[in-house]
């Protein structure tokens, strides 16, 4: 990924900490990167390069409410 490419406000898959996590890009930082938050830990993290940054991650396909009826009403409780 390079910096050019890269939007605020966008999800991107990014290592951390060895291991790769969806981030949501909220803000710049001052001396260069970005912060974002991590989805799955919801804690901030700060991105110091493009490096980082593996690409973009795809979206959250949604269902519809009545496929979703459909499934409830399969669920035997």
């Amino acid at each position: 990924m390079q910096k050019q490419n890269v939007k605020i406000g966008t999800t991107y898959i990014v290592k951390v900490s060895s291991t790769l996590a969806k981030v949501r890009l909220t803000r710049e930082h001052d001396r260069g990167g970005w912060y974002g938050t991590n989805l799955v830990t919801g804690r901030e993290i700060r991105i110091r390069t493009a490096a980082r940054l593996r690409s973009e991650a795809p979206p959250a396909q949604g269902i519809s409410y009545d496929v979703a009826r459909k499934i409830v009403d399969k669920i035997e409780f």
